[in-house]
């Protein structure tokens, strides 16, 4: 028994000795070698599926590729991982190139992409249409692409799930104007119909582009679609030639100049539009139910001198040009004896975070005049699903009621991987791990709140309530923020997300 024993031990320390001595860089290499989660995957056409990687450690150097471009996207590449989105129906190879210190590894995955499944999709302003008078997205006319108003798949679209537009960008002054000073004389612009205040102090005025104004309208007219004006007065995409003398030079103009020059901008752009009205329709005010007549004031910007804090220095909580523009704006509407059907708006972002100063402005609008003629508020609501809470959203929401001010939500909407928190916050993309799922909760959380204050509000007080709501875009690859995958359909409009059926589900709620 003894013998029996002493043998079993010398064996084992002959093992172990045999294992000490054995070359320990094929076991490490065997312990390192990476891998992949999956061997092969499927992804149907329009979604997203991960490929994880493992055991590559902190030191290796990882790439990714796909043998189709046009099958499978790679996105959100990560030493770790990388997100597969199908293109196209077919199969590809994605390749993850592993280098750890002088040994290369190619780890494939097989990508089948499945044909994608036609989904149907309520419309959403039928969902809607007891709710909120307009609902609503932000397009381009479009000189050049994206064409969405004159594009008949995108115009479609449009119809079946709004009955409301913003452009994007070819309302506001740097489209009207142009980025150089193109000018008239004072007889020729009269010549072209072009109002030209009394006693107007300069020799020459800017010509005015309508050409995007006026194709959107026409749109607007043959397809039964009204519109949002944005925007007249604005410190961002105005040109800074518009304050200079004799537009151009490095000197602003004197307050009695930029005076005039805004009662002409104002007075041209409104009456333009409402006189195009009546050509199409017969009636002014029949498309453009809202204006937002200035825009940001609140969170303006400096951009050198050339702007309207540089002509009227910082005016704090009592802007003389502000007040102003929507004394111009409101009298053109009683000129045409349309101020009962269209609502003029200060527009602005991070409302919820500035209600009571947000109110002390308009209130400060409307300060001294006959009538409300700042009627609404514009909140952007550019939000995140972090920023602000649905909590914070709501108090917000329900005190702009109280205060009896028409309200529209005017550029809606709701990024995910969005970086907003912290002194260091960059305000563009952060992968934090949020997904369509977080987007979804959000949206449906934040609808029903919208429309719970809506149906809630005291109609005594504000009969009106929320007039309309619209969204920023069309679809995530349209949109100014596409990396945070923002809106309701993804990389085109016949892919609605779980959003979009959050969206729809928040009105039945």
């Amino acid at each position: 028994m003894k013998l029996i024993k002493k043998i079993a031990s010398h064996a084992v320390i002959f093992g172990l000795c045999l294992v000490s001595i054995a070359p320990t860089g094929d076991l490490e290499a065997k312990a390192k070698k990476p891998k992949l989660s999956k061997k092969t995957i499927k992804v149907t056409k329009g979604k997203t599926k991960t490929i994880k990687l493992s055991r590559a450690g902190k030191k290796a150097k990882v790439t990714w590729k796909t043998n189709k471009k046009k099958i499978v996207k790679l996105t959100k590449k990560k030493k770790t991982s990388c997100k597969v989105k199908g293109l196209k129906k077919g199969t590809a190879t994605v390749t993850c190139k592993v280098k750890i210190r002088k040994k290369t590894y190619k780890l494939k995955c097989k990508v089948k992409v499945l044909k994608k499944k036609t989904v149907a999709t309520p419309s959403i302003i039928n969902t809607y249409k007891d709710i909120f008078p307009y609902m609503g997205a932000a397009v381009n006319y479009g000189s050049s692409s994206p064409r969405e108003l004159r594009t008949a798949k995108t115009l479609s679209f449009i119809k079946k799930h709004y009955n409301s537009f913003t452009l994007e960008n070819e309302m506001k002054p740097d489209n009207i104007l142009g980025s150089s000073a193109k000018t008239l004389s004072i007889a020729d612009a009269k010549a072209k119909g072009y109002y030209v205040p009394e006693g107007y102090p300069e020799a020459t005025v800017p010509q005015l582009n309508f050409k995007e104004v006026d194709g959107a309208l026409s749109v607007a007219a043959k397809n039964g679609l009204k519109m949002r004006a944005h925007t007249l007065v604005w410190h961002s995409q105005t040109p800074s030639w518009f304050f200079t003398k004799n537009y151009q030079g490095s000197s602003v103009v004197s307050t009695a100049i930029m005076d005039a020059r805004l009662d002409f901008y104002i007075h041209n752009v409104m009456a333009h539009v409402m006189n195009r009205e009546k050509s199409l329709t017969g009636t002014a005010g029949s498309i453009v139910y809202a204006w937002d007549v200035v825009n940001e004031y609140l969170h303006r910007m400096s951009f050198g001198k050339k702007n309207w804090d540089g002509v009227y220095g910082n005016k704090g909580k009592s802007p003389s040009y502000v007040k102003k523009a929507f004394e111009i704006a409101y009298e053109i509407l009683k000129s045409y004896d349309v101020q009962d059907k269209v609502t003029l708006f200060y527009n602005d972002y991070n409302t919820y975070f500035g209600v009571e100063e947000t109110l002390d402005l308009v209130n400060f609008i409307n300060q001294g005049e006959p009538a409300k003629i700042c009627g609404g508020i514009g909140m952007q609501s550019h939000v995140d699903v972090k920023v602000p809470t649905v909590q914070q959203y709501g108090e917000a929401l329900e005190k702009f009621l109280a205060s009896g001010y028409e309200i529209q939500i005017t550029e809606l909407d709701f990024t995910i991987n969005f970086d907003t928190e912290g002194s260091n916050a960059s305000y563009s993309f952060k992968d934090e791990n949020e997904t369509d799922a977080h987007q979804e909760k959000f949206v449906k959380n934040l609808m029903k709140t919208i429309v719970a204050k809506q149906k809630n509000r005291d109609k005594s007080v504000n009969p009106k309530g929320i007039t309309s709501v619209t969204l920023w875009g069309l679809c995530d690859s349209t949109s100014w923020r596409a990396p945070c995958e923002p809106l309701l359909f993804g990389e085109n409009i016949t892919e609605p997300k779980a959003s979009f059926f959050a969206f729809i589900e928040a009105a039945k709620g």
